[in-house]
């Protein structure tokens, strides 16, 4: 401990003394920079050949105060491009080789893998322990932790020399130059090179995140104990995991455990492999393959610390390859055939497509995350096929159907639909059902499917472009179809403001912009009476009494039907009134055949005796009067009591009926 303290204020009086602070004549400027030229033109120059120039610089002056143009100084230079003979004569003008913003000459000579002027170095005082950035061989920036950010990538610079930005001493640059014979020579000088608060990290653990090979063949044998050490949450069998199979073979061979887990997160290798990797797909599935029949088949469903397991984690990763598609990089994205292909591998070798601890789901996972409609139904379908739970509860209280349907409201993604992606929409929701879904679920803030629907079609009435309207509304028209024809209940109460979903619709009438949208309501209308909805509903209401002043008459309303909402909402906007084919008129009719006898008479006779005391349209007043007056056809009669028998899903019973098509379609689309 003495010897290191005393080391350390050796070192540190350099910083005081006088000698580092001389100033450097003009002259030796002016020779200082022909150096730099000379080494420009010939790195390998001897001193011989530059020694009437160095005998002109006086040895009490400062030669390291000098930089070229890319900012270094002439002892970095020197080290910079091996010229050893160079090296000892600065070296022998008693200057301080740790002095430097970045970049100091050790490091330099440590990274390139230059053993003589690292033993020259250290011989001169220089101190492994010293922390700096790098700089080199790029130019250097006054911000040298940014350096990332303003210089551009050198094209004659390698992979080797680009190392972290971090600070660091000596040692973490000849690991990240994958130079073992100076890692070698560092290391047999012992901790004492260590200051007592600096940490020391386990060299493996550096040489494997960097994919230093040779550094990690040697400290396999040199520093076995290390690895079975984890350090800052990761093994090193984590850390070997990322790189290329030979260095998890090689610490497999030498003792490592595969089962370990990260400390916080508690992932497997596996899960490292997929969340953190930047390997191509076939490395990637050879990497699994491997760490599988090592010990990690056993913990296939592992989950980490959020619940999600290798196979969630796989999920995760390809969505994340797929925000690369369009960028030219290395190595290319995974396409969704080498996506499908590990996805299999890993439930054909035991992995569960519905995890073993509550709270998450590999089918919600992609849903949430896969953006491509066409991709998400292929591992939909495979998971599904696998034994995939489609009502598991996750940890935000939705089952995967709420997953894929929430995002209508939460967005605004109808307009950017293509037909494409409508289909496959369409195709996923119809599989998730198929293998069990339930159309009927709750989320954990008591939203269902058909909230989501309607929600939606309240929102898209709203849009003011035609074409835009009608395709988005045979969207949902299609998407309600599929959740009723796997039985969603159309007659559940909807909410305490509107207890049924045909109320709900009038919501719709309220914000129609023009007569053509009621056109929308009729087609939504028609499509729950077809599949079960009861248009006799009758809905208990606080709303106020209908109060005409001119008359001095109180009508207090005594009818709770829909019919009877929607003609109330015609007699407040009665711009959807104005238009000669009467739109208006069709609800009206579509209900005037589908109620039950006493509650459509009991409705009529209310509205009837309104068109006399409250100021409506005559048009309006006239369908109504119309349909009071003039009772149902013997035909009509004999639909509603077919109807009601079918349950009132004739779209899905009245093909066992014995009747011809033109009956059939006459008992299922209630024409007049």
């Amino acid at each position: 401990m003495g010897g290191m303290l005393s080391s350390f204020f050796q070192s540190g009086s350099a910083l005081l003394s006088s000698a580092n602070h001389r100033t450097v004549s003009e002259s030796t400027k002016k020779n200082i920079r022909v150096i730099f030229d000379a080494l420009r033109a010939n790195p390998r120059v001897t001193v011989v050949r530059l020694e009437a120039l160095l005998c002109t610089i006086p040895k009490n002056e400062n030669l390291l105060y000098v930089h070229n143009e890319e900012g270094y100084n002439l002892l970095q230079k020197v080290v910079g491009i091996n010229n050893v003979e160079l090296v000892r004569w600065c070296l022998s003008r008693t200057v301080d080789p740790n002095r430097g913003v970045c970049s100091l000459p050790l490091h330099i000579a440590c990274l390139r893998g230059y053993v003589e002027c690292v033993e020259l170095l250290l011989k001169h005082g220089a101190r492994v322990d010293v922390e700096a950035r790098m700089c080199w061989p790029g130019p250097h920036n006054q911000n040298c932790e940014q350096r990332g950010k303003y210089c551009g990538p050198l094209p004659e610079v390698s992979v080797v020399d680009r190392s972290s930005d971090k600070l660091q001493n000596a040692i973490y640059y000849a690991i990240d130059g994958d130079q073992v014979a100076v890692l070698e020579l560092l290391t047999q000088q012992g901790d004492h090179h260590w200051l007592p608060w600096q940490h020391k990290r386990p060299l493996l653990h550096i040489a494997c995140e960097r994919g230093a090979w040779a550094c990690v063949k040697y400290l396999v044998m040199e520093r076995a104990e290390e690895i079975k050490q984890c350090y800052d949450e990761y093994y090193p069998i984590h850390q070997a995991s990322l790189h290329d199979l030979k260095f998890t073979e090689l610490l497999i061979q030498s003792g490592a455990d595969t089962t370990v887990r990260t400390t916080t997160q508690q992932m497997t290798a596996l899960h490292v492999v997929f969340l953190l990797g930047k390997k191509t797909a076939e490395d990637t599935l050879e990497m699994v393959k491997y760490l599988l029949h090592n010990g990690l088949r056993e913990l296939i469903n592992t989950a980490d610390s959020l619940g999600n397991t290798p196979l969630h984690a796989l999920i995760v990763r390809y969505a994340l390859e797929e925000s690369r598609y369009g960028y030219d990089q290395d190595p290319q994205p995974w396409n969704k055939w080498d996506m499908l292909h590990m996805v299999r591998y890993l439930l054909q070798n035991g992995a569960s497509p519905s995890i073993n601890q509550q709270g998450n789901s590999a089918l919600a996972c992609v849903l949430r995350h896969v953006r491509d409609w066409e991709f998400r139904y292929d591992l939909l379908h495979m998971l599904l096929n696998y034994g995939a739970n489609p009502n598991l509860v996750g940890r935000d209280g939705s089952v995967p159907l709420m997953v894929c349907l929430v995002p209508l409201i939460n967005k605004d993604p109808l307009h950017h639909f293509t037909h494409a992606m409508k289909v496959f929409y369409l195709n996923c929701v119809r599989l998730l059902c198929k293998h069990g879904a339930n159309p009927n679920c709750w989320s954990r803030s008591n939203l269902t499917p058909l909230h989501v629907l309607m929600f939606t079609a309240s929102e898209t009435i709203s849009l003011s472009r035609e074409e835009e309207k009608a395709g988005a509304f045979s969207f949902i028209r299609q998407l309600l179809v599929v959740l009723l024809q796997h039985g969603l209940d159309p007659n559940v109460r909807f909410s305490q403001r509107t207890q049924h979903i045909l109320l709900s619709l009038m919501d719709m009438v309220q914000n129609a912009r023009c007569p053509t949208d009621l056109d929308q309501v009729y087609d939504l209308t028609i499509t729950l009476l077809q599949y079960g909805a009861n248009p006799n509903i009758n809905i208990s209401t606080t709303e106020p009494m209908i109060c005409h002043s001119q008359s001095s008459v109180f009508l207090k309303k005594s009818s709770n039907l829909v019919m009877y909402y929607y003609v109330q909402l015609l007699i407040r906007k009665e711009e959807l009134l104005v238009e000669p084919e009467q739109r208006f008129k069709r609800l009206i009719q579509l209900y005037y055949l589908a109620m039950e006898h006493n509650q459509l008479h009991q409705c009529l006779k209310i509205l009837y005796t309104q068109t006399s005391l409250v100021p409506m349209k005559p048009c309006l007043a006239g369908v109504l009067r119309e349909l009071y007056t003039r009772p149902r056809t013997l035909k009509q009669i004999c639909r509603v009591i077919v109807y009601r028998a079918l349950g009132r899903r004739t779209a899905q019973n009245v093909n066992k009926l014995p009747l011809p098509p033109i009956l059939k379609d006459y008992i299922l689309n209630f024409h007049p």
